[in-house]
This record gives structure tokens, C-alpha cells and sequence, in this order.
């Protein structure tokens, strides 16, 4: 199992132009929108993950929230809602310039005919409050700054020295002065209150090269 996912992989993470449609999967039938659990990894034994960044959001229209979203290949389209309960999930986190996570998202083609993602299970979904060029960049770093290739030994997000992890602040700094370079040098203030977050982790040592059943973002 790799130590952390790779968020350039994009077979793990699919652009846009990559997601399968909801139709192909035999499962679903004619009614691809009805809610139905095994659509899960029905195409492929693997997990995927699709990144893209939020563009806009007024909340709800027509009993639903709809966003517009952009991925990395700048292709922009809509991401609806349609879960059984709006309860439970912070949609005041659907912000500008955030990264929505979606697994297993599929393109699916609305009535109205604009293409999207059509969101049923909330617990597919997780917004990160970084733009999602910092998102993937951060992924880099933490390859970079890995510490169980190090036995234990974490390498500094300052000085770029690797010293015991036990030297180390929760945020990979060996120092005061390290931490402040980190801080404004090198976003690293935005960075910490990403990495902190459970489900970034979660989704981070994830092993998408084999499935032994769904996986669901902690609800924050």
C-alpha cells in the first residue's frame, strides 16, 4: 500500500473528461438517479475520487443546492444535491475558491440537459477550504515530507532537516523560526487547518488500488 494517495494520479482522481457516465453502469438500469448503494465500485474494483473547485453557489433553488464547479482542466459544470436529508452537512462550507471532494462522482445528464454530478449520499462528499491548485499541491508536500519512509524521522517543512518525529510540532516544524518561514513563505498557515482535518487524512492513505467496500467522509 502506498503511504499517501497521489492526488496528480488521474485514474485515482479523474478530471472531469474522465468520469464514467451514471448510464454505463448495467446496475442502475434505465433509472441511473434512483438511489441504489451498489453503484459503488460496480465499474471498477477501485475507488476514485473527483477534485474540482467551486465557482459559485446561491444556495437553494427549486428545493435543491446546485453549485457550479471547475476542474484542473478548467471544464465547468454543475454539481446538484439530492440527498434525503439536508440536515447534518455544512453547506455554508460550498464557498468560492474551495475544493469539493466527491467519490464515485459520475456525469450525469440533468433534464433541463446541462451535464453534471448528481450527489445523492452526502457522506461521498467533503469541501476543503483551499483552492484546489493548492489542494493537489499540498498532496506533493506531503509525499515530500512523508514520515513513515523516514523510520519515524519527520523532515522539517522549514529547513528541509529531517530530525525524530518526537523534534517535531503537529505542524512539521523543528522550530519557532521554521514554523514562521513555513507560515509566510510557504502557506503553510492554510495548510495546517487542512491537514488537521480528519477526512483530508483519511482520503490521503487511502488505498484506491483495492476496494473491500465504499468509502464515506466523516461528517465535520
Amino acid at each position: 500500500m502506498p503511504p499517501y494517495a497521489n492526488l496528480l494520479d488521474e485514474t485515482s482522481f479523474p478530471p472531469w473528461e474522465k468520469l464514467p457516465w451514471d448510464t454505463s453502469c448495467p446496475e442502475l438500469g434505465i433509472l441511473p438517479w434512483l438511489i441504489v448503494e451498489s453503484y459503488k465500485g460496480c465499474l471498477s474494483d477501485t475507488h476514485w475520487c473527483f477534485l474540482a473547485e467551486i465557482q459559485e453557489c446561491n444556495g437553494i433553488k427549486f428545493f435543491r443546492y446546485r453549485t457550479v464547479v471547475k476542474d484542473d482542466k478548467d471544464k465547468v459544470m454543475f454539481v446538484s444535491f439530492y440527498p434525503d436529508s439536508y440536515e447534518g452537512f455544512d453547506w455554508k462550507k460550498l464557498k468560492k475558491g474551495h475544493t469539493l471532494a466527491i467519490m464515485y462522482a459520475m456525469q450525469h445528464r440533468f433534464l433541463d440537459g446541462t451535464s453534471g454530478v448528481r450527489v445523492e449520499d452526502m457522506d461521498d462528499v467533503h469541501v476543503f477550504p483551499i483552492s484546489l491548485r493548492d489542494f493537489k499541491g499540498l498532496g506533493t508536500e506531503m509525499k515530500k515530507y512523508l514520515a513513515e519512509t523516514e523510520g519515524g524521522r519527520w523532515k522539517c517543512h522549514g529547513c528541509d532537516e529531517s530530525k525524530p518525529s518526537h523534534q517535531m510540532s503537529r505542524c512539521g516544524k523543528c522550530k519557532l523560526d521554521c514554523q514562521a518561514k513555513g507560515w509566510n513563505e510557504r502557506d503553510h498557515k492554510q495548510h495546517c487547518k487542512v491537514i488537521r482535518d480528519p477526512n483530508f487524512m483519511a482520503l490521503m492513505k487511502l488505498d484506491f488500488s483495492e476496494y473491500e467496500g465504499p468509502f464515506s467522509f466523516q461528517r465535520t
